[in-house]
């Protein structure tokens, strides 16, 4: 059986089959470039040979050993690091590696694993060195732009896995337009007690097309489903409590814990000269369900409304996936977003209303090399 799963920094491909004997190689274009069965390998040669493109395999019974130790080596550089010694390896016999550079300080990784008992060696390393070379032909430059906007950094230690593209519910009043827009994008690091802890970071937007339609709120929701989904759980969000007025809003999450080092993202965003913005938060960590509505304002006398102006927030979360916690090795996000919002809309004969388009909800499945939309 092949399994083959493509994602944005992992390429993963599980085959059941047979093997024998262990050894090691690092490239080899048929089975007849083997090389004799190393019993100590020489892993600063394998490090320079794998940064320098080639593939490198081990199999036998000691290859996840093996390979973790490879693993271990680089693990500041790999997109994707897999624990082998945590996981049950007792029947995989074959592990092949294939990295290709980005523009960052990460590589884009590929893992090709095969179960026993028994397997074909010349085989697989065919696969491998397709899979390499599928690797080398794959166009994966829009990565370096997946977190957007640019008000959102990350270091290097966090692992950018995707986005939800922009979604949009408008509303219509006397043939006037409003919109309310949202996307989401998803990053993740693992940490030292052995979990998973992802950056959500939602941007939320309310779009006047006329100056007789104003932003009156907009309410982000991201729900975690806590504590019927106890292996995840909300550590950390912005904005909190409540808060404003103000102009400028700003906020940097810390992981410290993060396997090669702490990891931080900064999100802070801003109003235009000559508004204002209020937050309520109201995120409950126990349910694990971020709630927060922000309100916009113009600053002058008379009605403080802000007819026609843009207004864009930022509310985000770190959310941890526990495996062991999960009843199976559950590492994954399930997660349910909710935007919300309501404009003032101004009739021809003066009156003031307040209405709302269709709130925009969809369900995620996080994982850390895709995400699943339904």
């Amino acid at each position: 059986m092949r399994l083959e799963l493509l994602g944005v920094l992992l390429f993963s491909l599980l085959v059941l089959g047979s093997t024998s004997s262990m050894a090691l190689s690092t490239s080899a274009k048929t089975a007849d470039a083997l090389p004799a069965n190393p019993t100590n390998p020489d892993f600063s040669e394998l490090t320079k040979r794998l940064l320098s493109g080639e593939p490198i395999y081990f199999y036998g019974k000691d290859a996840p050993k093996n390979a973790q130790r490879l693993i271990d080596a680089l693990h500041n550089k790999l997109g994707v690091v897999i624990h082998f010694n945590r996981i049950n390896t007792s029947d995989i016999r074959f592990i092949g590696i294939v990295i290709r550079p980005t523009n960052g300080n990460r590589y884009y990784t590929a893992y090709y694993i095969v179960e026993g008992p028994n397997i074909n060696l010349q085989s697989e390393i065919l696969n491998l060195q397709k899979l390499r070379d599928n690797v080398k032909k794959l166009d994966l430059s829009y990565t370096a732009s997946q977190i957007s906007p640019l008000n959102l950094e990350v270091s290097d230690n966090w692992n950018r896995i995707g986005s939800i593209s922009w979604k949009r519910s408008t509303l219509v009043y006397l043939g006037q337009y409003a919109y309310l827009e949202f996307k989401a994008d998803y990053s993740y690091v693992t940490t030292t007690s052995g979990q998973y802890w992802y950056l959500v970071h939602t941007t939320h937007q309310g779009r006047p097309t006329t100056s007789t339609i104003a932003v009156k709120d907009l309410e982000t929701i991201v729900d975690a489903n806590h504590p019927q989904n106890t292996w995840q759980q909300i550590e950390d969000w912005c904005p909190k409590n409540n808060g404003g007025p103000t102009t400028i809003y700003s906020y940097t999450f810390t992981v410290d814990n993060a396997d090669g080092g702490s990891a931080t993202a900064t999100v802070s965003y801003e109003t235009s000269a000559g508004y204002y913005m209020k937050w309520y938060d109201y995120t409950s960590g126990y349910e694990s369900k971020l709630d927060v509505v922000h309100e916009l304002y113009k600053k002058r006398i008379g009605l403080d409304i802000a007819w026609g102006a843009q207004f864009t927030v930022e509310p985000s979360a770190i959310f941890s996936a526990d495996p062991s916690k999960g009843g199976g090795y559950t590492y994954y996000l399930s997660l349910d977003h909710t935007a919300k919002g309501n404009f003032y809309v101004r009739s021809p004969s003066g009156p003031i209303y307040i209405k709302s388009p269709s709130p925009i909800q969809f369900h995620v499945t996080v994982y850390p090399w895709t995400i699943i939309e339904s």
